[in-house]
């Protein structure tokens, strides 16, 4: 009876250890509702896309005491209706692995050009995903455009 006891408090433990390491992976869009201030947001100057050659130009902000770093590593998406898909990119695309910091409170900008990594893209409403990486975990800062 004690051994099952055992096995079974262990199991909660790590359980419970599973939920805890989880918690520090935030999706902004589990931040974005009511009062609540996304820890890092990104948004798009237009959220239109009418010429894909023309690049993108957004702002990243940082609403949080804590320093983030991120790369120039990036994943875009299209929503199908009923999930979002990952885009791929025309060809095998290296990034270089430089780390920036994104301090408490900062604002920097940034640009995606469409026609450098991927092929002519459908008509249709796209996810820009960012990793954004902290000693108090990682989040994702995340933009949303339609390309007609």
């Amino acid at each position: 009876m004690k051994l099952k006891t055992l096995i079974a408090m262990l199991s909660i433990l790590l359980v419970l250890t599973g939920c805890s390491a989880a918690a520090g992976d935030l999706n902004n869009s589990e931040l974005a509702d009511g009062d609540r201030i996304m820890p890092v947001y990104l948004e798009f100057e237009n959220s239109v896309v009418t010429d894909q050659s023309i690049p993108l130009k957004f702002t990243i902000k940082n609403n949080t005491q804590n320093v983030y770093t991120y790369g120039l590593m990036f994943t875009l998406f299209q929503y199908d209706g009923a999930k979002w898909v990952e885009v791929e990119m025309k060809e095998e695309m290296a990034f270089i692995m430089i780390a920036y910091n994104l301090n408490p409170g900062e604002t920097i900008e940034g640009g995606l050009d469409l026609s450098f990594f991927y092929n002519e893209l459908p008509k249709g409403f796209y996810r820009y995903e960012k990793k954004m990486m902290s000693e108090h975990g990682d989040v994702l800062a995340f933009g949303e455009f339609n390309i007609e």
